[in-house]
């Protein structure tokens, strides 16, 4: 499975993280208390069937939330790569609240009538917790095509 899947934004100093025969080595090395029973719960919740990583394949979790919908495998060949991720507040992180036509949010509820919002300026709206690399791109991207539409659409009225 190694990279089938991984994007190389995960590359470590150019290779890929710490490679280890077994979990557990990963989740002392980690200091990852629950990594052996989360694992434990995820293959247990994943449906036999054939992989096929070229279309949805229907290979799912049960029992899990949220369910994965396709592409679920058990986790249990090695070699097993550990890497850290760490969310945390980035630019305008909880900026303007914007309604799903990315109008910002006035005093009072009212959205503007003409002021839209996209990207890292909104991103409260979408990221409640915590910020994971690429959102920011994402919800620009999305929301800037929602408010370029409305901006548009008000333009031409």
């Amino acid at each position: 499975m190694t990279g089938s899947i991984l994007p190389s934004i995960f590359l470590m100093k150019g290779r890929w993280g710490p490679r280890r025969a077994r979990r557990d080595e990963l989740e002392h090395e980690h200091k990852i208390e629950a990594l052996s029973a989360t694992v434990a719960r995820f293959n247990a919740a994943c449906r036999p069937g054939a992989f096929d990583g070229s279309r949805l394949d229907g290979l799912r979790t049960d029992g899990l939330d949220p369910p994965k919908t396709n592409w679920a495998r058990p986790i249990a060949e090695p070699p097993f790569i550990g890497y850290p991720l760490r969310p945390g507040i980035t630019f305008t992180y909880l900026g303007v609240r914007v309604n799903d036509k990315a109008q910002v949010i006035m005093e009072g509820g009212r959205p503007a009538a003409n002021l839209f919002a996209a990207g890292e300026i909104m991103a409260g709206n979408i990221l409640g917790k915590g910020y994971l690399a690429g959102f920011g791109m994402a919800i620009g991207t999305v929301f800037g095509r929602i408010a370029g539409e409305e901006a548009a659409k008000r333009a031409r009225n």
